[in-house]
């Protein structure tokens, strides 16, 4: 083995131990580990010049001089995460994953990327200010967007039909964000984010197989397999919307500016127009609506069991049902995660539905459940994302580093504002 790899495999031992223990001494790292006190006292000395360990207190002696114990400090270290969308999530937390900062923008305020970049620099800078923190403490920004990213070209293939993120479509993110922002920055699709968060939180398996469905505004699939992402030769593994759930008219060959076949069926925005079209009294004409309002309109008559409601959402349910059971039967999972605004709002019925059907049609049903996280769900996971590189960076590898710490230190809902 080559002297750095040796150097690196060594320090993810190191690290690992103190993530896994509150606190050690020199002498019981060289002997967990297996190394030299030589090796271990030059990657303590690289770790507390990084940050990243600290000297906590003294043990208790054996004969000798008191020895020193060492704890790893997540609060050294800060990444911020981002998830555009028609409100855009931009967050800060240390490396526990402990939310430390939490701004919702209105993305329309900041249509290109560039505008966007400029903005979030400015409020990080009053936060970095406001908590005596520098921005050499800023060692990734993970970026969670709603499309298809190579991160070989850098560049966004497609993004979904969010209109405030037209501008982002065809963008290298990951220059324009680099140009303001000095730390590494990391791009990829939310979704993807996701399947690696709840790995980390739904499974003490280090080579789970587990599945993340999201069904929001849009519909697609994260892969988690054999404890690793999986995205396909352009990144766009896991584009469930385009699967074919049915008959299909013949028609011109996909585009990539077009609506995926199934997304325009079962995506939330299509839901609601559906909704709209044949419920009208439901939604008041005299008043025009959010979003939001609508969705809790929707929320409200669908828990009330109005048949007509009822007879409607079946159609819907049936096809997010086959889009569960074709990635089961493909992948066979230990865990099918749900998650997006159509999952919260039907969590009760579409969880039940979707256990049912496996149970049916597939010779291997996994544990089926909804998100850890709830409404954070993507920015959380997104911000772990953005740790998981930072781990990587340190070991070359990083075999459950980053697991072992965020189930450690569970993520705080406190959280400070502008």
């Amino acid at each position: 083995m080559k002297h750095r790899d040796m150097k690196l495999l060594n320090r993810e031992k190191i690290l690992g131990l103190l993530l896994n223990h509150s606190l050690l001494s020199r002498a019981e790292l060289a002997q967990k580990a297996a190394v030299s006190p030589a090796v271990v006292s030059h990657i303590i000395r690289e770790c507390l010049k990084e940050g990243i360990v600290c000297e906590d207190s003294e043990g208790v002696s054996r004969g000798g001089r008191k020895p020193i114990l060492l704890s790893f400090v997540p609060d050294n270290k800060l990444v911020a995460g981002l998830v555009p969308g028609n409100t855009t999530e931009f967050a800060v937390s240390n490396l526990s994953g402990q939310l430390l900062y939490k701004e919702d923008i209105a993305t329309k305020k900041y249509p290109t990327p560039s505008e966007l970049a400029v903005f979030l620099k400015k409020i990080l800078h009053e936060f970095l200010i406001r908590n005596h923190k520098s921005w050499s403490q800023l060692v990734s920004l993970g970026i969670g967007i709603p499309g298809i990213y190579d991160p070989e070209l850098d560049l966004i293939h497609k993004m979904g039909k969010i209109s405030s993120l037209f501008e982002w479509e065809g963008t290298k993110i990951r220059e324009i964000f680099s140009r303001e922002f000095l730390c590494p920055v990391l791009v990829f699709d939310k979704v993807v984010a996701m399947a690696f968060g709840e790995g980390i939180l739904s499974s003490e398996d280090p080579n789970v197989n587990l599945v993340y469905l999201h069904l929001g505004r849009g519909v697609g699939a994260g892969l988690f397999l054999n404890g690793k992402i999986y995205r396909g030769s352009q990144g766009a593994a896991g584009e469930v919307g385009y699967m074919v759930c049915g008959p299909v008219d013949e028609k011109d060959p996909i585009s990539l500016h077009d609506i995926p076949p199934l997304e325009s069926e079962i995506s939330l925005n299509s839901i609601l127009k559906v909704f709209r079209e044949k419920c009208p009294n439901s939604f008041p004409n005299s008043l025009r609506q959010s979003e939001n309002d609508e969705v809790l309109i929707l929320h409200k008559t669908f828990l009330k069991g109005d048949s007509q409601y009822e007879a409607i959402l079946k159609s819907i349910l049936e096809k997010a049902e086959g889009i569960a059971v074709n990635l089961v039967a493909v992948l066979n999972p230990d865990l099918l995660v749900l998650g997006g605004k159509v999952t919260e709002i039907f969590s009760e019925i579409l969880q039940e539905r979707i256990i049912q059907r496996l149970q049916r049609s597939v010779l291997f049903s996994p544990q089926v459940k909804t998100v850890t996280l709830g409404k954070n769900e993507e920015i959380m996971c997104t911000l772990f994302f953005a740790i998981d590189d930072y781990f990587r960076r340190l070991t070359g590898n990083n075999q459950g580093l980053t697991s072992a710490f965020l189930k450690r230190y569970s993520p705080s809902s406190r959280i400070n504002k502008l």
